[in-house]
């Protein structure tokens, strides 16, 4: 039986994922993507696409699962092996590695957004010793900014085709933290 677990089944998702992606960056648009077009492309038929997704719009939520996962691993873990700007790298690294994926995601958004301020456990901790935030609402605010801003820069970043280095983007960041709190 070809079950979630089946090293097939988990062949014919990957298949799925990169004609998905490459229909991505040709189209720019979810809505103009059919799964005939998927099962062509992947040399595989309707039936077994339906085994994976309901639709191309499952599809789509199944990748952004499965990316957002990675992104709570990198910021959730207190005390990880990495510090905070290690993890912006690695985030960075991740999101150049699947730049076709995100540029076409962040561009499809109406309002879009990379991450959640819930991924920023330490920074939280942080912000709230370091500065004159007292509450949570407070800290809502100014999270809310910063997530905004940062997906900005990523999508620039994404759109520019990753021109700078993750290193270069990281310092446009550190800048920006810096201009943040000049404003204090």
């Amino acid at each position: 039986m070809n079950s979630k677990n089946n090293q097939r089944f988990q062949q014919t998702e990957r298949v799925i994922r990169t004609v998905f992606i490459d229909l991505l960056k040709e189209k720019k648009e979810l809505s103009k993507i059919t799964i005939t077009e998927i099962c062509r492309l992947a040399g595989i038929n309707r039936t077994t696409f339906y085994l994976h997704h309901e639709d191309v719009y499952e599809l789509m939520q199944c990748m952004e699962k499965d990316m957002h996962q990675y992104f709570i691993s990198l910021f959730t873990v207190p005390g990880g092996k990495y510090s905070l700007r290690e993890r912006y790298l690695r985030l960075f690294t991740f999101l150049k590695e699947r730049q076709d994926f995100y540029r076409v995601y962040l561009n499809s958004q109406s309002r879009p957004q990379i991450l959640d301020y819930t991924l920023f456990p330490e920074l939280q901790k942080k912000l709230a010793q370091s500065s004159d935030i007292v509450g949570s609402l407070e800290y809502e605010y100014c999270q809310t900014f910063f997530i905004a801003g940062l997906t900005a820069i990523i999508q620039k970043w994404l759109n520019n085709n990753c021109m700078e280095s993750e290193a270069e983007l990281m310092h446009i960041l550190e800048l920006q933290l810096s201009f943040s709190l000049i404003l204090s």
